[in-house]
């Protein structure tokens, strides 16, 4: 088969979805070398023209990455705004077989014979507050037509699956349940196997709580940084690796404040490289999230032998089973009680650890390539 993919999560900085479409693709390249993949991704606008794309090349020979011209991608940009069904043409004779549309929506069309869309979460509309304005008024209409539109829909949860089938009309037969995967980086490693790379950071393994995500309001950290403040000044400090979010002036000031004290520590976005160490140095991860689709980063915290605390709403119990300490989302005496526990009690860690690591294995990006070869098949008709 010819596949293509939206590739526009791919511009840097990488975000949840632009890892998901790159470890994707490599995983569906290295499983069956016979299949053709064309990952598509507009020009990024938002850099000064003429100046190279930032996006990483893929090594897998199967994999060609097209990138279009700054006013082509202009063009079908402003199609699309103005509710045309703008085509984004990449040259690629024959059409593919299948177009992949990675991230919620269909940014343009592909003359193509199968449509797949991943879903990745319905924040838009279940809470809108949390985007910025201009991208629900872009995004929130174009949902049902891409429904629609699709031979099968992905979703990385059953909750986020659930969400799709009352809020959107899609029919359950074309919704496929295809998990996330665990990168081989995401592993345990021995505190002086991190040492040298936590040192710069003024880090020391064991010796601190992580967060790792997006600096945003719906990652909760407003209570997550209250529960701080009410712990012991002896349990910290909580680091925080995430590029910055919408809306997250109220969250920054709150950062500042307890690093002023010493119990918080902001590092702002991190390297890829950087993250598997910073997981695995840790002495617990926690997550508190108000709602997350799959939520990856307690599951990578898993695979690194890191305990884990975090939410039980949404997909999260789904995703760490028993496997992580939870907490009501809301209850900022609980989470602040949770921390200390975890940071306290080495049985209890040492158990999470153990069940964590088991968890984790259970989730591999072979497998999530297999499903999604299951759901080109399908979508095409092939056997």
């Amino acid at each position: 088969m010819r596949i293509a993919l939206d590739g526009q999560p791919l511009l840097a900085p990488l975000a949840g979805v632009g890892h998901y479409t790159r470890r994707l693709v490599q995983a569906l390249a290295r499983l069956d070398g016979s299949h053709r993949y064309y990952v598509l991704a507009p020009y990024p606008l938002r850099i000064v023209r003429r100046r190279a794309p930032r996006l990483r090349p893929f090594s897998e020979p199967n994999v060609e990455l097209r990138v279009p011209g700054w006013w082509a991608t202009a063009d079908a940009r402003l199609r699309r705004r103005l509710g045309h069904g703008a085509e984004l043409r990449h040259g690629i004779e024959p059409p593919p077989d299948v177009f992949h549309a990675t991230n919620n929506v269909f940014p343009y069309q592909v003359r193509t014979a199968g449509h797949v869309l991943t879903i990745h979460d319905l924040t838009l509309l279940l809470f809108p507050e949390w985007h910025p304005a201009d991208r629900v008024a872009r995004m929130v209409p174009e949902l049902e037509p891409a429904v629609e539109r699709a031979d099968v829909i992905i979703t990385p949860s059953c909750a986020t699956r659930d969400d799709v089938l009352k809020l959107l009309p899609a029919d359950p037969e074309r919704m496929r349940v295809v998990p996330h995967g665990v990168d081989a980086a995401f592993a345990p490693r021995l505190p002086a196997e991190v040492a040298a790379d936590l040192a710069p950071l003024g880090l020391r393994a064991g010796e601190y709580l992580l967060f790792l995500g997006t600096i945003e309001p719906r990652k909760n950290l407003l209570r997550l940084l209250e529960a701080m403040e009410r712990v012991e000044p002896a349990i910290g400090p909580l680091v925080l690796a995430g590029g910055r979010g919408w809306n997250d002036r109220a969250i920054r000031v709150a950062i500042e404040r307890l690093e002023g004290a010493g119990r918080a520590r902001s590092l702002g976005y991190v390297a890829d490289e950087l993250r598997p160490l910073l997981l695995a140095g840790a002495r617990a991860f926690v997550y508190p999230s108000l709602y997350e689709g799959f939520g990856w980063p307690p599951l990578e915290a898993m695979a690194c032998g890191t305990p884990v605390v975090t939410t039980n709403v949404s997909s999260l119990p789904e995703v760490v089973g028993d496997a992580a300490l939870f907490v009501s989302p809301d209850d900022v005496d609980g989470l602040a009680a949770a921390l200390s526990r975890v940071w306290q009690d080495e049985a209890l860690r040492a158990d999470l650890r153990a069940r964590g690591l088991a968890r984790a294995r259970e989730f591999s990006w072979e497998r999530t390539a297999r499903l999604t070869l299951d759901a080109y098949r399908a979508a095409t008709g092939r056997p």
